[in-house]
């Protein structure tokens, strides 16, 4: 079942070799084309960390080097249980880049250009040829290789691995999945090897190399110019709808600030709208990371305005009361953040607050369901619009960059999401990630789980596997 929740905007400059958000680029005036995203369609943009990171991966597993350098990547997440997300460069979904929880490492899965790519840059890793009787088999149609078609293999693949297909001519012709080992193909006479995924459709398939620009910064300077007035556009309407809202409603403003990249636009979008007549409120849930509270200082100075720093229980102490937040009970969410702002509030306002904040429908079905301006459900004094509803996170990155405004450093290290360090709503890669970047954050929460799990009975597996997500798996 295909994850609409809205629009797909993103297209791409084939001259330029940038995204857009339009239908032209605004630099070369080329018509921009269409690319081909699983939905929800949401990507994010790539930073130097994901180049490289993603880099490395492909060298890791096919050999081939700086595949991604000098261009511009999306990272568009996929939707299911796996971590897992399509990486767009050259404006098309190339790889998939997803984290094997059996194998615990990340791993890449390849469309056909991206193995095309890869025997560009010199891939010599998971590669099997076969003969050139059977390409015209394989064109326009599925099935697997038997091992009488292949001329030759190289030594490092392992069942499962994705595997790249040449011809006798040394051509791209496929990609597949291997059905056995390096190991096992040597001792077969027959039988199926790889399972291919996907095939070249005609001989007259051709490559062609993208633009690459000197550096990544130079990138996203035209990659900003080409969108400009899309994003002009989005900025007046946004703007518009604050100001209207205000002018409607007649309340006390506050925006409520997060440290991370929408609420960071909204409150951009509400001081240009509103000049400095509103509050700005963080959230410090005891779970920050030490970037995100840098900057918090980073966005005050700059802006010169005064955020308002609120803060909750404590939440070690409130873990040995309540026990480890899951899925299906996130008390933290309510303690730590609802009931300090809830305070406030109640405290400091006689009457309702308006509150901008930066939710986007694409982030998920329940937020693709709210309503531009609604009545928080749980604080019943908080009237929350969103001027940022209808944007893409692309919008935003395009937006933040134009501004020259101070994001937080961490989407610069490869992450999607700024928040709590850790939170059940977590897939295994992005904990990963946790205790690669920030070792000492994640050994002070492994404890935490290591207590819980002993004090409970509860194996080793609870904790290893993330099982501790899910309230109800809290067993052996």
């Amino acid at each position: 079942m295909k994850t609409y929740i809205g629009k797909i905007h993103l297209k791409w400059c084939e001259n330029c070799n940038v995204p857009l958000l339009g239908k032209v680029c605004e630099v070369c005036g080329s018509k921009s084309k269409d690319v081909k995203l699983t939905p929800p369609g949401d990507p994010r943009l790539g930073f130097q960390y994901d180049i490289d990171f993603i880099n490395k991966v492909i060298e890791e597993e096919f050999g081939a080097k700086n595949v991604l350098n000098g261009k511009i990547i999306l990272l568009n997440k996929l939707p299911g249980n796996e971590e897992a997300y399509e990486v767009i460069v050259d404006g098309e979904a190339k790889y998939i880049l997803y984290f094997d929880e059996n194998k615990e490492k990340w791993k890449i899965k390849l469309k056909l250009s991206g193995a095309r790519d890869l025997i560009e840059k010199s891939a010599y890793k998971k590669i099997v040829k076969i003969k050139n009787d059977i390409v015209d088999i394989f064109k326009n149609r599925k099935g697997s290789i038997l091992k009488p078609g292949i001329v030759e293999f190289t030594n490092d693949i392992e069942e499962k691995d994705d595997v790249i297909i040449l011809d006798e001519n040394n051509r791209v012709v496929g990609v597949g999945l291997s059905v056995v080992s390096s190991e096992k193909i040597k001792e077969m006479e027959k039988g199926k090897v790889v399972k291919v995924r996907f095939f070249i459709k005609s001989d007259n398939e051709n490559y062609e190399p993208k633009k690459i620009y000197n550096s990544l910064e130079e990138a996203f300077k035209i990659m900003v110019e080409a969108n400009k007035g899309v994003i002009e556009s989005y900025e007046k309407n946004a703007i518009g709808f604050i100001k209207n809202t205000y002018k409607k409603l007649k309340k006390p403003v506050m925006v409520a600030f997060s440290g991370g990249k929408d609420s960071l636009a909204t409150l951009i979008l509400t001081l240009k709208a509103l000049e400095k007549n509103i509050d700005v409120m963080f959230i410090d849930t005891g779970l920050e990371f030490e970037e995100t509270l840098k900057n918090v200082e980073e966005v005050e100075k700059y802006y010169n305005i005064k955020i308002i720093r609120l803060k909750g229980e404590d939440f070690w102490e409130k873990v040995k009361e309540y026990g480890i937040p899951s899925r299906d009970d996130r008390w933290c969410s309510k303690i730590c953040k609802l009931e300090p702002l809830k305070k406030f509030i109640e405290e400091n306002y006689k009457d309702d607050v308006l509150a901008f904040v930066g939710i986007r429908k694409y982030e998920s079905f329940s937020r693709a369901k709210k309503r531009m301006i609604y009545r928080n459900t749980y604080i019943k004094k908080q009237i929350n619009a969103l001027p940022i509803y209808h944007w893409s996170s692309l919008h935003v990155w395009i937006y933040l960059l134009k501004e020259n405004a101070p994001y937080n450093k961490l989407y610069e290290k490869g992450f999607d999401r700024i928040g709590c360090f850790i939170c059940p709503a977590m897939e295994m890669g992005e904990m990963d990630k946790i205790k690669k970047e920030f070792p000492e954050l994640w050994v002070k929460w492994e404890n935490i789980l290591k207590e819980y799990a002993k004090k409970n009975n509860l194996g080793e597996e609870w904790i290893k596997k993330g099982l501790w997500r899910w309230k109800y798996k809290m067993v052996n």
